[in-house]
């Protein structure tokens, strides 16, 4: 599938606007779109993302002052997004709507239309309620639709069209994106990307909201039959909504800092190589004691990270001894054998009265018949007999149940922690309190150089006392981002605990009103959800890391630098060369992470199997020199459309050079002035190789 037309109509600096693109051949899938900065090449891609998903689009927009996932924020950003995108000159002549027709071509030829309007008062006021959509299909253009549905639910009709005919929104940021944005994505934890990648490959943030949906629904539900047991679910469901609410605040907290780190970490290294240029000498070994610091302080908080995770979860069960740790492990395994037990006695139990029926039924058909004492002792010896069958109870079974919360499975987990605890002892401890102490006394040598080091080049004195500022700054930073990840962690590990209260305890009101039943099931749906969000990760792990080792492979400066990507459970990544060291142990350099960005994304988008073209903005974005071309001929090997919006200073000269032979279009945006409105027009044609103005 590709697409093959575009229209813009009073979108933005266009009047009107038409492109079109033919379908992919062999060796030649790339389409050139440039435009100067401030010309209308962003405008353009920001009206294919809104064309296709409207309001779900915009956090894909880098420009958009939303990026979180709130309703009423996204409903407030999209409404003031679109205020700005109607034309200038349009209300003035009388027109009142804007609108972005995308024509896609699959490899039968057939074309799929989607046309979205959007409408506005006199005055430029968005009117959300007349928002339009319509879907054609095939030649004929034939009208598909939802009937009669209406809002929430026609919204939804044409959100799951889309995802099932060309592309569900949770993965088009992996198909549709901005190269700036990937600089600021790079910054981000590794494991993290990856996470997000793949959880946006399964559509895992769907499945969380209506884990999400489900539990509202079920405190509603539970509110309709109160009942005595209904106070203790209240209680666990306020619990659970303090836990998450400190979980989203911190969560918010977190996105609103990286955006902030990642430009600091840009400065820093702007800086460093800027204090480098003054020279060889003390400005080389300048640069080179700002990394050691960094590698120190990044090794002091790792340290005291494991210590406070050690001091949190692991001393206190480790200094109670083994002895009794044994003791705790040896009456769970027995309190274990007593629930096997009592499960099998219970189930044999429920099937006794009609086993005995069905013999008291059989007797009456003997002749000579048995008297009445006779059947009644037959029926006597039978249930003895049985009790027998569980008595005595089997060996090592407990009496009674000392630890009667624990079910079978968290049983199991709380003996494996125990086992895992056998090894923990106070040698690991003072070892790691040695390494911390080593490491701050190598930080406090450093520094002290650092101090003494002598300017060689004008003003190197206030760049160096920025760099140090910004180190200071980034070191805060990372602190309070490592806090809060494991404050999120033991907030996530919390709430999914009154989760699985909340849904033993309604399952225990299942034969209640209807109500209470209704809010058991759809409690216990969402504890079914998350357990597959939880599995499914794993799951995808395999097949990313070996997509992502092709694609780093193919992109990367230093070729033979990287091997192999190993991807574990937990999504911690590790780039191994060839003698299996990892190399994140030392500091990649701003390009070699964003190559780490792009090779996900590529990764994420080939194993999703999805044939949809991908577009992208600004496509070199931030990219060093030395990985440009990388990039370019990576995507030039992809087998379906790209389409590349570029300014004047990325794919020219020797750029354009290296993928000319699989370009197959070229259009090149013009923009002028008429009064106070800027009005953008489309040629086909690009900058000269010069990279001139258009």
């Amino acid at each position: 599938m590709h697409l093959s037309h575009i229209t813009l109509r009073d979108w933005k600096a266009y009047t009107t606007a038409n492109f079109d693109f033919p379908a992919p051949a062999s060796g030649r899938n790339i389409i050139l779109i440039g435009a100067p900065n401030g010309y209308g090449k962003t405008s353009l891609f920001e009206a294919i993302v809104l064309g296709m998903f409207g309001r779900d689009g915009l956090p894909l927009i880098a420009r958009s002052p939303f990026s979180g996932t709130d309703k009423e924020r996204l409903a407030t950003s999209y409404k003031n997004f679109l205020e700005k995108a109607l034309h200038g000159g349009a209300t003035a002549a009388g027109r009142t709507s804007c609108s972005v027709k995308l024509i896609f071509t699959d490899d039968n030829d057939e074309p799929l239309e989607i046309q979205r309007i959007w409408h506005f008062s006199d005055s430029g006021a968005y009117r959300p309620q007349d928002e339009e959509i319509h879907i054609y299909e095939g030649s004929t253009r034939k009208a598909v639709g939802p009937g009669a549905l209406q809002g929430n639910d026609r919204a939804d009709w044409f959100r799951e069209y889309i995802a099932e005919n060309l592309l569900p929104f949770t993965l088009a940021h992996f198909f549709m994106f901005d190269g700036e944005q990937v600089s600021v994505l790079a910054e981000r934890e590794m494991s993290a990307q990856v996470r997000a990648g793949i959880e946006g490959l399964l559509g895992i943030p769907v499945l969380k909201q209506l884990a999400k949906d489900l539990r509202s629904y079920a405190e509603v539900r539970r509110k309709e039959a109160p009942n005595v047991s209904d106070k203790t679910i209240e209680k666990l469901e306020l619990e659970r909504h303090t836990l998450t609410f400190e979980y989203d605040k911190k969560s918010t907290r977190l996105a609103e800092i990286e955006p902030s780190r990642a430009a600091l970490k840009e400065e820093q290294e702007h800086l460093i190589r800027e204090l480098a240029s003054f020279g060889a000498g003390s400005q080389a070994l300048l640069q080179e004691q700002f990394e050691q610091i960094k590698n120190y302080e990044r090794a002091i908080e790792d340290g005291n990270a494991q210590l406070e995770d050690l001091m949190m979860k692991d001393l206190a069960l480790a200094l109670c001894g083994l002895p009794l740790r044994k003791s705790v492990k040896a009456r769970l395994l027995s309190e274990g054998v007593l629930e096997r037990w009592e499960n099998g006695k219970s189930q044999g139990d429920s099937n006794l009265e009609r086993f005995l029926a069905s013999v008291d039924t059989g007797m009456l058909e003997l002749d000579p018949a048995l008297t009445g004492g006779q059947r009644e002792g037959v029926l006597n010896s039978a249930r003895s007999a049985w009790e027998k069958l569980w008595y005595p109870p089997p060996d090592n079974c407990a009496e009674i149940y000392l630890h009667p919360y624990l079910n079978e499975l968290e049983r199991s987990k709380v003996i494996d922690r125990l086992e895992e605890l056998d090894e923990l002892g106070a040698p690991a401890i003072v070892e790691l309190l040695a390494n911390i102490a080593a490491n701050e006394e190598a930080l406090k040598r450093l520094q002290d150089e650092v101090t003494r080091t002598e300017a060689v080049a004008p003003h190197v004195d206030t760049k160096r006392e920025r760099l140090s500022h910004v180190g200071s700054e980034l070191q805060r930073f990372d602190q309070e981002i490592g806090a809060l990840r494991r404050e999120m962690a033991s907030l996530e590990s919390q709430i999914g605990q009154k989760n699985t209260d909340l849904t033993k305890l309604s399952g225990q009101l299942d034969q209640a009103a209807p109500s209470a039943r209704r809010a058991a099931r759809a409690n216990k749906v969402a504890m079914m959800v998350d357990q597959i969000v939880a599995k499914a990760v794993p799951s995808q792990i395999d097949a990313i890391a070996a997509a992502m080792t092709t694609a780093h492979r193919s992109m990367a400066h230093k070729k033979d630098l990287v091997e192999r990507i190993a991807i574990d459970e937990n999504c911690d990544v590790k780039l191994l060369n060839a003698a299996g060291v990892d190399l994140r142990g030392y500091d990649l350099s701003a390009g070699e992470k964003q190559i780490f960005t792009q090779a996900l994304i590529s990764a994420v988008s080939s194993v999703s199997g999805r044939g949809f073209p991908m577009v992208v903005d600004t496509p070199l974005g931030r990219l060093d020199i030395e990985h440009r071309k990388g990039v370019l001929n990576h995507l030039v090997q992809r087998e379906h459309q790209v389409i590349l919006l570029s300014t004047n200073t990325e794919v020219v000269g020797e750029y354009l050079r290296e993928i000319a032979p699989h370009v197959q279009k070229k259009y090149l945006v013009h923009f002028e002035r008429v009064g106070d409105i800027g009005q953008s027009t489309v040629r086909p044609g690009y900058f000269e190789e010069t990279g001139g103005q258009a």
